[in-house]
């Protein structure tokens, strides 16, 4: 597995450009312009789904990895499933955790807010960074081809992030709309952090528990397909 998280993470740091933007867009997020004084509950969501993208983006290597054959190659070496899996995994979510306590950081500097709130919106964070990597993995399980798989995930992540309440507060969503949110983990990451603002933190562990167990849910589909 060492030897898995290494490699992957040789190829994450030969993507330059990749590394960049996801460096710049946490910084663009905190520079947006504000209305009033009050922390932007949004930008928190918008923040979820530069998570969304990021992880897509990293998980790459896995869909081409299956497209260029080298699975094939991966199979006969000594190295299992598991080891090729939580290497990769553990790769990623070490890069997406650098761009959120980046993010963290800076939207401690910017915005106001108890620190309290924010070792919550951490955890949230946290939570959506590796249930966003858990749901690339299991998406790219449908496609053979990465263009194909970044066509539709476009549309796919911007609908969810819409429907979900990340790109706009839940407040204005209407009800019948909402009633059918429930179903999507970004409603509960968009939710959780509404409710960690209005200090309910008994409701926002359990929306925790709800994102954890869609994430566990996606990777245990989404490791199904093994070298093919």
């Amino acid at each position: 597995m060492v030897a898995v998280f290494e490699l992957a993470l040789k190829r994450i740091v030969r993507q330059r450009l990749m590394l960049f933007l996801m460096l710049l867009f946490p910084i663009v997020l905190i520079l947006l312009p504000q209305i009033g004084d009050e922390i932007p509950l949004v930008g928190f969501g918008l923040f979820g789904l530069v998570l969304m993208f990021s992880a897509f983006l990293l998980t790459k290597q896995v869909i081409e990895d299956r497209q260029y054959k080298t699975v094939i190659r991966i199979a006969a070496s000594p190295t299992s499933h598991r080891d090729y899996l939580l290497g990769h995994i553990a790769a990623y979510m070490l890069v997406l955790m650098i761009q959120v306590v980046l993010f963290w950081i800076l939207a401690q500097v910017s915005w106001r807010g108890a620190f309290g709130f924010y070792l919550w919106v951490l955890l949230f964070f946290t939570a959506f960074a590796f249930l966003s990597l858990s749901f690339s993995l299991f998406w790219h399980t449908f496609f053979k081809s990465y263009a194909t798989s970044v066509a539709v995930y476009s549309v796919v992540a911007n609908l969810l992030a819409l429907l979900g309440g990340m790109s706009y507060p839940l407040a204005f969503m209407p009800n019948q709309i909402r009633r059918i949110a429930v179903v999507l983990p970004t409603y509960w990451y968009a939710y959780g952090i509404e409710l960690v603002n209005d200090t309910r933190y008994l409701t926002a562990l359990i929306a925790l528990s709800i994102l954890i167990s869609f994430a566990i849910i996606f990777l245990t589909v989404g490791s199904k397909r093994r070298f093919e």
